[in-house]
């Protein structure tokens, strides 16, 4: 499936050929050393806490490194403005004019990031791995083109996410209330009646 307008054949290249690693600023910070603030605080699995001061400031795609909960699904999130991130993430930037970096984001989620894991229990994707990991690479336009049609997918499933989680809260405070019978429906008001439950069901 190609967008209209765009048919040019797509590049096969290495991460690192493409795009830039900033793992280097990476600064782990134990929780109880952290000093409570605005900037989201990254490892392998998304946000961890909310802490004061930052390690990147710029447009990023963190790809797990170690602590993956999910290998089959794995984690990459595509991040813009200021973040501070532990060593548990791999940071990376499209190189300008070359890589969009909402592309790079949705790219990676839709490989299967397993067979390039090392070791035991706990699987880790080594950086030198990583930066040889080949992607498809349209033109620039295309990539932007691509990396926006996922990007507006995205936000319509956190709205609906938030969507059910509110649901979902209402519905547990519904049940409680109504089989307490702190709440009845309009015309009932006939005293409930205590049965054990092999008298009613078979």
């Amino acid at each position: 499936v190609r967008f209209a307008g765009f048919d040019d054949a797509w590049e096969l290249r290495k991460l690192d050929e493409v795009a830039e690693f900033k793992d280097n600023l990476r600064i782990p910070v134990t929780k109880s050393d952290r000093i409570s603030g605005n900037i989201p605080y990254y490892g392998a699995n998304g946000i961890q806490d909310y802490v004061k001061g930052y390690t990147h400031n710029g447009e990023f795609v963190l790809i797990a490194e170690d602590g993956a909960n999910d290998v089959m699904n794995y984690p990459v999130h595509y991040v813009s403005g200021k973040v501070w991130v532990n060593n548990h993430a791999h940071v990376i930037t499209g190189k300008n004019e070359v890589l969009d970096n909402l592309y790079l984001s949705s790219l990676i989620k839709s490989m299967n990031i397993s067979s390039w894991l090392v070791g035991g229990g706990r699987a880790k994707l080594n950086g030198e791995i990583l930066k040889k990991i080949p992607i498809n690479l349209p033109t620039l336009d295309e990539q932007r083109e691509i990396g926006t049609f996922f990007k507006g997918i995205d936000r319509l499933i956190a709205a609906n996410q938030r969507q059910l989680e509110q649901l979902k809260t209402i519905k547990k405070l519904a049940m409680q209330k109504i089989f307490d019978q702190e709440w009845r429906f309009k015309g009932y008001t006939d005293p409930w009646e205590q049965r054990k439950l092999n008298e009613v069901v078979n």
